[in-house]
C-alpha cells in the first residue's frame, strides 16, 4: 500500500504542473477549512500536490491535495495509514519526506524539536534542526543522499526519543521540477 501512495504522489509530482495556478498555502487551509478538516502538518511538495499528515490517537495518515488544471482542488483517494511506536512516536518516509507524528500518549512531553543526522554527499556528517512549533507533527525533506539517518526528538521536560531509520541501497536525487 505505501509503495502505491509513494508512486501517486511522485506520479502527481511529474505531471499535475503542465498547467492551472500553482497550489498555494492559503488554498490548502481555506480547502482544509470549507471541508471541516484539520491535519497535523501540511506541505506543498510540488506546484499542484501537498502532502498531509493527520494523526487519530494510535494512527497516523498520509493524504495527497492536488490543484488540477482547472484550479479545482481535490483530495486524493488513496491514503496511507501507520501506527505509532511504544512510546508514542512514528517516523515514517513518503516518498521524499520524512513524517514525524507525535501520537496522543506522547503528547505529555511538549515535544520541541527534532534533529535529522545524516551523511552529505561529501561524506561530512550534517544535523539538520526543526522546531515543532505546537503541532503534533512535521513534515520535512529527506536528505538527497544517505543510508540512514539519526532521528533525535526532545521535548520541553527533558524527555529524548532518537531512532536510526536504515535506507539499503536507496540514493535520493534532489527533484528537478
Amino acid at each position: 500500500m505505501k509503495f502505491l501512495f509513494e508512486l501517486m504522489l511522485s506520479m502527481l509530482m511529474l505531471t499535475n504542473g503542465s498547467s492551472g495556478e500553482p497550489l498555494t498555502r492559503e488554498d490548502v487551509q481555506g480547502y482544509l477549512k470549507t471541508h471541516h478538516l484539520q491535519y497535523a502538518d501540511t506541505k506543498i511538495v510540488s506546484d499542484h500536490s501537498a502532502l498531509l499528515v493527520d494523526v487519530k490517537g494510535e494512527h497516523a495518515k498520509a493524504s495527497i491535495l492536488t490543484k488540477t488544471a482547472d484550479n479545482k482542488l481535490v483530495m486524493q483517494p488513496n491514503e496511507y495509514v501507520w501506527d505509532e511506536d511504544e512510546e508514542g512516536i512514528s517516523v515514517e518516509t513518503v516518498d521524499r519526506y520524512l513524517c514525524i507524528v507525535i501520537h496522543d500518549k506522547a503528547l505529555s512531553h511538549d515535544m520541541d524539536f527534532v534533529n535529522i543526522v545524516y551523511v552529505d554527499d561529501n561524506g561530512d556528517e550534517r544535523k539538520d534542526r526543526y522546531y515543532f512549533k505546537g503541532k503534533q507533527a512535521i513534515i520535512i525533506p529527506m536528505p538527497t543522499r544517505k543510508e540512514y539517518i539519526v532521528v533525535a526528538i526532545y521535548g520541553n521536560d527533558g524527555f529524548i526519543h532518537d531512532m536510526i531509520k536504515h535506507f539499503p541501497g536507496i540514493e535520493l536525487h534532489p527533484n528537478k521540477l
